[in-house]
């Protein structure tokens, strides 16, 4: 576990098998923008090396999470995670159900090689009490190749009558939802622009050449929005500071924000409210990067190949969230969310029976997703709502309001 960047791998001592280089088509294409245009944003190169159709990091037929890929994610370490979750998704669905007769829509946000999706469907058939009827999940995948193994993973349950659909992009038509947006590890991967702090002055970090290598340069911002964003959060960036700032997620939100009539969106990932996310020990910036379970050095190394991810600011998501009628349901971390739902007598109930090395590989992943020493703690989930009247929530049952004085109004 990498408490810098949130992302959970196996690290240096470990095996690696995946240790990609450039892409050499997908560097080409980035040199031909920065020799038109003489400079690009770092956003619009990240855009490029981790979705350029056919080329980016997320965009390839390669495993990119799990065992053989570059980091793990909370589903891939137990199925724990993914039940848990979905009795939160549960208790929503029905709250939302007795506030209105339309059918609940799940909206799974990049779902990766469908292992949620498998987890919470399975405890929907298992505890819906109308399952099939009432309840659609849909996901949203930019990648085709990965939604044939979504497709293949599912598949049981489709034949079990599972209401499934797959979209590269919002889903058509999604401007009265009622239901829940859910996402594992999404925002963290959004674009990001790079901004520094000098001479009292806002400045931004361009990608240029020099020769045929990759540089920085440092000038003025490519949009007022980059200072209006601190503004917004009521943050003054000390000299020196070097931070990252996600204007897409802000869209995203705003876009979810007004789909939604009623439910709820539920965003998990790594990161912090503002007065953390921009505390002097993050004067570095968050943005790294991860091939084979590895750190890389640099972005512009195995472009193409190597994850490139950057910490969440969770209060600029509520204060993105409230123009479009999202409101707090709450925040907190991933230990007290787990826990709140019954994570402690799940673990004794997997843990049953079970002996030697089988119950310390499953106690370890469990420990994991849970302790303050692995994601517990690192990782953050926040809920907001739409169209219900302050609802109530067993995952929000400890800490329902971590860190609350950076979401005030």
């Amino acid at each position: 576990m990498d408490f810098l960047t949130g992302r959970c791998y196996y690290g240096p001592d470990m095996d690696a098998s995946s240790q990609e280089t450039d892409t050499p088509e997908l560097l080409a294409r980035i040199k031909e923008l920065i020799r038109a245009k003489g400079r690009i944003t770092f956003a619009q190169f990240m855009q490029m090396a981790l979705y350029e159709p056919g080329l980016g990091y997320y965009m390839s037929a390669t495993p990119r999470s799990g065992r053989g890929g570059d980091y793990f994610t909370a589903p891939e370490l137990h199925p724990l995670f993914g039940r848990l979750l979905g009795r939160q998704l549960i208790e929503m669905a029905l709250l939302i159900a007795r506030e209105t007769d339309q059918p609940v829509t799940l909206v799974e946000m990049g779902a990766g090689r469908g292992l949620l999706a498998e987890d919470v469907l399975t405890l929907f058939r298992e505890q819906w009490p109308r399952w099939p009827d009432g309840v659609h999940y849909k996901i949203v995948e930019v990648n085709s190749r990965v939604v044939e193994e979504q497709r293949a993973r599912l598949a049981p349950l489709l034949k079990a009558g599972a209401l499934v659909e797959w979209h590269q992009t919002w889903p058509d038509g999604a401007r009265d939802l009622t239901g829940i947006v859910f996402s594992n590890e999404l925002v963290d991967a959004f674009p990001v622009h790079r901004v520094v702090m000098r001479g009292a002055r806002l400045q931004e970090r361009y990608v240029t050449l020099e020769g045929e290598a990759l540089t920085d340069l440092v000038d003025q911002p490519s949009t007022p929005e980059l200072a209006d964003y601190f503004t917004r959060l009521g943050v003054t960036l000390s000299e020196g500071f070097e931070t990252e700032v996600n204007l897409r997620a802000l869209e995203w939100m705003a876009q979810v924000g007004q789909a939604l009539r009623t439910g709820f969106v539920l965003t998990i990932d790594y990161g912090h409210p503002a007065e953390e996310r921009y505390a002097p020990a993050r004067r570095g910036g968050t943005l790294a990067g991860f091939s084979g379970h590895k750190r890389v050095s640099s972005p512009y190394e195995r472009i193409g190949g190597q994850d490139l991810t950057a910490h969440v600011d969770f209060s600029a998501l509520v204060r993105a969230g409230r123009p479009a009628g999202l409101e707090l349901t709450g925040f907190t971390d991933q230990a007290s969310f787990l826990l709140g739902l019954g994570g402690a007598e799940l673990m004794e109930e997997r843990l049953a029976g079970l002996e030697g090395v089988q119950r310390e590989a499953e106690l370890a992943a469990m420990k994991l997703l849970l302790a303050p020493d692995g994601m517990g703690r690192v990782f953050k989930v926040l809920i907001q709502h739409a169209g219900l009247a302050a609802p109530r929530l067993r995952g929000l049952t400890f800490r329902p309001f971590l860190a609350l004085p950076s979401f005030e109004p």
